[in-house]
């Protein structure tokens, strides 16, 4: 991660503490870390979470282990799911037609801001899409 994306993980990790109400000690102890490495992260001092670390914080703040994985940089972009698919297999409780709004408007803000998402891959130029 660069030091942009950790600090967003970090803060992420600190809302997740604060929305469970519980100090950096108290989760410290919880995930069975130290507390001062849970200051560093949270401080986005951290640039290479330890798998282990993600393991034992998503099980302590009962959040998917997925996430903090992708959040944390350890999954590739291109290598996820387009919109669609991830809807209907994470969300399939949802209403179809629920799960087609979603997509819609997701799609509506990737065309407003001239995203694509699928990007260049890791092998590819940015600029070109040449290797």
């Amino acid at each position: 991660m660069n030091q942009d994306a950790s600090q967003q993980f970090g803060k992420h990790i600190r809302h997740l503490r604060k929305q469970r109400k519980l100090s950096i000690r108290g989760l410290a102890n919880k995930a069975g870390i130290d507390s001062g490495a849970l200051t560093r992260l949270e401080h986005g001092k951290v640039q290479a979470p330890q798998p282990h670390t993600l393991t034992a914080l998503a099980a302590a703040l009962q959040v998917p282990l997925a996430d903090l994985f992708a959040m944390a940089g350890y999954v590739i972009p291109y290598d996820l799911p387009s919109i669609a698919p991830y809807l209907n297999a994470r969300y399939s409780f949802l209403p179809e037609e629920a799960r087609a709004s979603v997509n819609d408007y997701l799609q509506g803000l990737i065309d407003e801001h001239g995203l694509d998402p699928e990007g260049p891959a890791a092998f590819e130029d940015e600029t070109n899409g040449q290797h």
